[in-house]
């Protein structure tokens, strides 16, 4: 009976290594072995054979194209679920170097994650990569030709350029190729392309993008300082968002203490109505200045937005001379150009001068010719202040008939004030039924904008 049972152990183990023998006498026998392997133990049973080795042959020794895609596909499926990274790899390019779409794509996606690395990149860049091309939504692969183009790991007219295939990869919906264009741009100076390219990114809108850009090339947030992109990126936002990139202008003076194109951003800060510094921080800076360098400093860049017809800054530097007592004939050309170029609180700096000029001071004359021009115009406290020149005399010896000519300009341009002063003096002083029917002419239209003084006024006359 021993016999019989060592005998049969022995026919049995027999049959066994025939049977392995012949699953890998071929690779198909070695392929179907291995799925029914698999298949055991996704039944839940143990398998009788590991059916890595029986892939691995059938792989390396497939002959005809279906077979080197199909076998090669699961032993490098296999072997990657098990942690085996190269040798899947290298199963998956014999696959797509057989033709194999999926393969190819698997191939390209490790190439750009960096865990593969292909032993001859053109050769499979020119083989496996340009085929997969052919599919137009593909951006994975534009992506990555662009890459190798750009790291010189291949090249010639088969090839194309860098900037060619991340247009593609763009046009296919890829937010990496349009960032990679933009900042391929913006380093060219084209912030303009740039801002395309970024809002196909991320849909940021082109206002803050461009003050996005600004801040970070002015200070250096991601790498070096780059005041000349700065400056082309706070421009472009100027034309976007003139507030905002005045409030960033002054953020960014301040933060660099105006060393980083100084006179600029002054300018883009005040032609904004924004103060990069209070007018008190500036007088401050320029008395605590030890030499007439450093005062020069601190006022050239408000100076040099000034000299480029920059009203706020024209405005903000005759208050500060203002401040400092400097010169009269300084300070009121200032002033008119700032009056002149768009700053209408520039007036009431000008009429204040204007009306503490003593007589015969030629500096004032410009200011007195400025508030003439904007009296000619109807601007009604222009008018009443020369009235009142006048009237008192002081730069302008008095004069009764220009004084009541200037008040006129007033009362006719609709102030009520002035309708009710000329039509009292008229009323007082005319001397004739004329006058005083002009008079009531002037307080009735008072009283009919509910001026109280005109109304009391013309019921103590009827």
């Amino acid at each position: 009976m021993k016999k019989m049972m060592s005998l049969s152990k022995a026919l049995m183990v027999g049959t066994m290594v025939i049977s392995a023998a012949a699953c890998t006498s071929s690779p198909e026998f070695a392929y179907d072995d291995a799925k029914a392997q698999i298949g055991y133990e996704k039944a839940g049973f143990k398998s009788r054979r590991d059916p890595e080795p029986l892939l691995a042959y059938a792989a390396q020794h497939a002959k005809a194209e279906d077979e080197v895609i199909r076998y090669n596909r699961a032993y490098a499926n296999l072997v990657r679920g098990r942690g085996k990274s190269g040798e899947a790899y290298t199963a998956f390019e014999r696959a797509a170097l057989a033709g194999d779409a999926s393969s190819g794509r698997r191939l390209v996606k490790g190439h750009l994650d960096g865990v593969y690395r292909p032993a001859n990149v053109p050769m499979i860049a020119r083989s496996v990569y340009l085929p997969l091309t052919a599919d137009k939504s593909d951006a994975n692969t534009r992506l990555l030709l662009a890459q190798l183009l750009e790291r010189g790991e291949i090249g010639g007219g088969e090839f194309r350029t860098a900037d060619a295939w991340l247009n593609e990869a763009a046009s296919a919906g890829s937010t990496k190729a349009f960032r990679e264009l933009a900042e391929r741009a913006e380093k060219s100076g084209n912030v303009a392309l740039a801002s395309d390219y970024y809002y196909g990114a991320d849909k940021t809108s082109k206002a803050d993008r461009a003050l996005r850009q600004a801040r970070v090339q002015y200070l250096g947030l991601e790498s070096g300082s780059n005041p000349k992109l700065g400056h082309a990126w706070l421009e472009l936002a100027r034309k976007l968002d003139k507030q905002g990139a005045g409030q960033l202008a002054a953020r960014v003076y301040r933060a660099t203490s105006g060393g980083r194109d100084g006179s600029y951003l002054i300018s883009v800060a005040t032609s904004a109505g924004v103060n990069v510094l209070s007018r008190e921080q500036l007088l401050e800076a320029y008395r605590s200045a030890k030499t007439d360098l450093d005062r020069a400093k601190i006022l050239e860049p408000l100076k040099a937005a000034a000299r480029n017809n920059d009203p706020n800054a024209s405005y903000e530097l005759a208050a500060i001379y203002i401040g400092m007592r400097g010169d009269p004939s300084e300070i009121n050309g200032l002033l008119v150009k700032a009056y002149s170029k768009g700053k209408p609180e520039a007036l009431d700096l000008m009429i204040s001068q204007l009306m503490r000029a003593e007589a015969g001071r030629q500096a004032a004359d410009i200011l007195f010719d400025g508030v003439v021009e904007a009296a000619q115009k109807g601007n009604v406290e222009a008018a009443r202040s020369l009235s009142s020149l006048y009237r008192i005399g002081g730069f302008k010896p008095a004069d009764r008939t220009e004084s009541l000519k200037w008040l006129q300009r007033a009362a006719d341009a609709g102030d009520a004030k002035s309708q009710y002063e000329l039509g009292v003096d008229l009323y007082e002083n005319g001397g004739n039924p004329q006058s005083k029917q002009m008079a009531l002419q002037y307080l009735n239209e008072a009283a009919g904008q509910g001026d109280p003084f005109a109304l009391t006024y013309l019921k103590s006359k009827t």
